[in-house]
């Protein structure tokens, strides 16, 4: 009459669990019935037994780095499954924004939007265009392509990082400032300090009396201030014919907010911009699903 009443509401499961990539048994693989603190362990060959109650409704199976699953038991004596690894993306690459930007001499209504993605490796592709006018004469357009591909070690813990741009502008202002540039410029960093050099090309308008047009050499500094929470310093000098053009910009985070001011002067053109939004990382729905079942 004893065992006959131990074994009355349980029920005896066997199976195997195995890594999902290779098929290999998960040796030390915890198989538990979910709620209770009633479990087993895989030996070897990821084979297990555990014995359960009959209410028992779920077996949950778990690894250390692996995705942890349940199984509905639904009456079944022989369970067998496997686990994926835990996978990990770095969405350092995956940012969308959106700003909002005012020109506060010539163009004060304007928008700016941003997005990059990983392409393959280490190489990711961003892109960012930005409108600005005062809706009469005078409109600002700016686009650019970002590469950010190589890393090359320098010594024990110090890395160079590059990225390269490649801008587009278009600017026209009261009819008498009609403006076309083009620039490739390469950013090398080292732990928080950039160095921007590059090359670029202005073509005025053949009505403009500006005679500025050609290449030029472009050559800045980009810092990032991390006990400053992050406050970025970026200052550019163009060197072209017979002038050169300045850009200054500093971005401060705000919490979840990013604002920046920016100073740029070409030749007799000068503009005073601030901008106010967001940027943010996405996922893709693979990476979202990675870890589910």
């Amino acid at each position: 009459m004893i065992p006959s009443t131990l074994s009355f509401g349980q029920i005896t499961i066997t199976g195997n669990i195995l890594n999902e990539e290779d098929s290999t048994g998960l040796y030390g693989a915890s198989i538990i019935e979910f709620g209770t603190s009633n479990g087993v362990m895989a030996d070897l060959n990821g084979d297990y037994k555990i014995i359960v109650s009959d209410t028992a409704k779920f077996l949950e199976f778990a690894y250390i780095g692996y995705v942890s699953r349940k199984v509905r038991i639904n009456g079944q004596t022989e369970i067998n499954t496997s686990l994926k690894p835990y996978t990990i993306y770095e969405a350092f690459d995956q940012k969308m924004g959106l700003f909002l930007q005012s020109g506060l001499i010539n163009t004060p209504y304007g928008i700016r939007f941003y997005y990059s993605t990983p392409v393959f490796g280490p190489l990711s592709v961003g892109f960012q265009v930005a409108y600005m006018s005062d809706f009469k004469l005078n409109q600002r357009f700016d686009a650019g392509i970002n590469l950010s591909s190589y890393r090359f070690m320098l010594g024990p813990g110090v890395w160079l990082y590059g990225s390269v741009d490649f801008n587009y502008r278009k600017l026209i202002i009261q009819n008498s400032f009609d403006l076309v540039s083009y620039s490739i410029e390469n950013y090398a960093r080292i732990n928080d300090h950039n160095i921007i050099l590059g090359l670029g090309k202005r073509r005025y308008s053949p009505e403009n009396s500006y005679n500025n047009s050609g290449y030029g050499i472009i050559a800045g500094y980009k810092k990032e201030f991390r006990k400053l929470d992050y406050i970025t310093l970026t200052y550019k000098m163009g060197f072209f014919k017979e002038t050169i053009e300045y850009h200054l910009q500093i971005d401060a985070p705000i919490k979840k907010v990013k604002t920046f001011v920016a100073f740029n002067k070409i030749d007799d053109y000068q503009e005073i911009m601030i901008g106010i939004g967001f940027k943010t990382y996405y996922y893709y729905r693979y990476q979202k699903n990675a870890n589910k079942y």
